[in-house]
């Protein structure tokens, strides 16, 4: 984590890296020079980032691989996936990097596939992972993106996903695997009553 400039001199990662702002969402920050492949574009984005967002930026390893979304709803031992969603870039998007205009323009610039082959399975394995690990509540969703070798590797939780019933990939992935957004909504609210004890 880049706190200020003074720390950009002690990244060791090797390169090619991604440096996005450490707390923003919707693809803020992140453009196609968030890969970064040397020390001297590292120097420059990580300036450009901290004087836009005001805040730490997250540097870390470049993943080559496929990229996926996992919509998981529930809590504890009932969290569950509903679905495992893989996002592809349109040859005429930004490349390599789901970016603010990326997401902004999905319509016209990305696919978004329903999977169910042995490497979704496994990013839907370390999405349920992670959601345990972190203890997330009620509903969201979990990033993942693949190594050079298929791997999928945990990007961020969502513990507050977006519930635009059309643009917001929570959302997509419920329609994708056949739950209406009342249904969505229901299952969530249902798992927070449940957490809080409101049961009658």
């Amino acid at each position: 984590v880049v706190q200020s400039m003074a720390d950009v001199a002690a990244v060791a990662l090797p390169y090619p890296v991604f440096a996005k702002p450490v707390a923003e969402g919707t693809g803020k920050g992140v453009t196609p020079a968030s890969k970064i492949s040397n020390s001297g574009q590292l120097h420059t984005v990580c300036a450009e980032l901290l004087e836009t967002y005001h805040q730490p930026v997250l540097v870390e390893a470049f993943l080559p691989g496929r990229e996926f979304t996992v919509g998981i709803v529930g809590n504890g031992p009932a969290a569950r996936s509903i679905g495992i969603m893989e996002v592809i870039l349109l040859p005429h998007s930004e490349p390599e990097v789901y970016s603010y205009h990326n997401k902004e323009f999905c319509e016209e610039l990305v696919e978004y596939r329903k999977v169910d082959d042995a490497e979704a399975r496994q990013a839907e394995a370390t999405a349920l992972a992670a959601w345990h690990g972190l203890n997330c509540r009620d509903g969201g969703r979990v990033d993942l993106r693949s190594d050079a070798n298929g791997i999928p590797n945990f990007i961020e939780v969502n513990p507050l996903a977006g519930l635009h019933p059309e643009h917001s990939d929570l959302c997509i992935i419920a329609t994708k695997y056949g739950i209406t957004y009342q249904e969505l909504l229901n299952e969530i609210v249902a798992a927070a009553i449940a957490r809080l004890g409101l049961e009658p």
